[in-house]
């Protein structure tokens, strides 16, 4: 799963060199929750442009936003089989959060990130008249996430970035891709402390 990520300005800034163009008049940086606006990358024809699209689906019949959607049937499903064959997307990333269940009442919260390297998290992205809006794909959770959730964000690496956005043969392939260099780390009273590698 993925609840929550985060964007600081060093990553915005990188992405404005990658994209040809870009539209940062509403793009948050800090912490990003679903129903928020936030920086995706998508393909314009032959070029990669970055937008600010709101993050969550709505759903029918419900008071209710689905911000990720499993990689294992987005091309299945009728909510995102479209939007999986041609509105892929990446949603550019310093970090996420998930959180551990202690208990019935205690959770503990941890991040995870690739220091010095910017997670592109991959997903769809749905055309709405009232404004585009993303929804981030998840995996079975493997590595550092083990034991913390059983879902974790797609994660590619920034030289899969086209053929995750131009190919829908070469995105079938991504959907299983393994990020190795993730990297979690414990939040505590004092700060986060290093707790294991991928």
């Amino acid at each position: 799963m993925c609840g929550r990520f985060y964007i600081d300005d060093e990553t915005a800034r990188e992405i404005e060199k990658i994209a040809r163009k870009i539209d940062q008049k509403n793009a948050k940086t800090g912490d990003v929750h679903p129903s928020e606006p936030a920086l995706v990358l998508r393909a314009d024809s032959d070029s990669m442009v970055a937008e600010v699209l709101k993050w969550g689906y709505e759903a029918a019949r419900k008071n209710t936003l689905i911000f990720n959607a499993r990689s294992e049937t987005v091309g299945e499903k009728p909510m995102f089989r479209h939007d999986y064959e041609t509105h892929r997307c990446l949603i550019p990333a310093s970090k996420f959060y998930e959180w551990k269940r202690i208990g019935e009442k205690k959770k503990e919260k941890y991040e995870f990130s690739a220091p010095g390297e910017i997670l592109y998290l991959a997903g769809i992205y749905h055309k709405d008249p009232e404004g585009d809006r993303f929804t981030i794909l998840t995996r079975e959770a493997e590595g550092c996430m083990t034991g913390i959730h059983h879902r974790m964000p797609l994660i590619l690496h920034k030289e899969e970035r086209e053929a995750w956005l131009f190919s829908l043969t070469e995105a079938e392939k991504l959907l299983e891709v393994h990020f190795a260099e993730l990297q979690r780390q414990k939040s505590e009273a004092d700060g986060y402390r290093q707790m294991s590698l991928f």
